[in-house]
């Protein structure tokens, strides 16, 4: 696997701040859209609507969000710390430290770590992203992403995060020739539920390919 870490970190794009999205500049000067950027941009009208209506009846929803996103990143760095060997619980809150060790049982199924918090991108797509672990998990090489929630997730919800798990698992095939196949959504929610979603990307090729060239579409109106 170590051939597979240099191959990716030899290629790393940079992450640009910007207000309109997560973007990435390549090493050859190219900038491209995140594939969340994307997905979010090519979403469902319900989806957007939803989203939309959300924050217009809820008065304390960028609290909310604010207070979701610090979960989820001191959760993820959690995760990424013990993957590492080098965890130190005193650093965190009460609550990522309840969701890792909710998520723990699943996380001992992670073995042979390529790489974390990997940065990659797509000339063939114009997309770029970030994918928080390619790993075996149960044995076969996967792209393995962490979510905690409010609540529990149904295989419906999890819809985009296949799509965006399997550009990742195409930006690693174009860098390294290595095609991974499986893809994993580990999920714990506040309700003291873990779940382990495991799909195919085969089955999210097409569609994900067809997300990015209807954004492309629409920016070239």
């Amino acid at each position: 696997m170590a051939s597979f870490t240099q191959m990716l970190k030899a290629r790393e794009p940079t992450l640009l701040d910007r207000e309109d999205g997560h973007w990435y500049q390549t090493k050859f000067d190219k900038i491209y859209p995140s594939i969340s950027t994307i997905l979010s941009a090519t979403a469902p009208e319900h989806k957007k609507n939803g989203l939309q209506s959300w924050k217009e009846n809820e008065p304390a929803h960028e609290y909310i969000t604010k207070q979701a996103q610090d979960i989820g990143t001191q959760s993820h760095k959690m995760i990424e710390d013990y993957l590492g060997n080098k965890l130190a619980m005193e650093e965190f809150d009460l609550l990522p430290i309840a969701h890792f060790n909710n998520l723990k049982p699943f996380l001992d199924n992670i073995s042979d770590v390529t790489s974390i918090e990997q940065r990659m991108y797509s000339d063939k797509l114009q997309v770029a992203g970030t994918s928080d672990l390619i790993a075996e998990y149960n044995g076969e090489l996967s792209i393995i992403d962490y979510k905690t929630k409010r609540k529990p997730q149904i295989d419906e919800y999890m819809y985009e995060y296949y799509l965006q798990t399997t550009c990742y698992a195409h930006m690693f095939e174009e860098v390294t020739g290595q095609k991974i196949n499986q893809v994993v959504i580990l999920v714990s929610s506040e309700k003291n539920t873990r779940q382990e979603f495991i799909k195919t990307c085969d089955e999210y090729v097409g569609p994900m390919m067809e997300r990015v060239e209807k954004y492309y579409l629409n920016n070239l109106q």
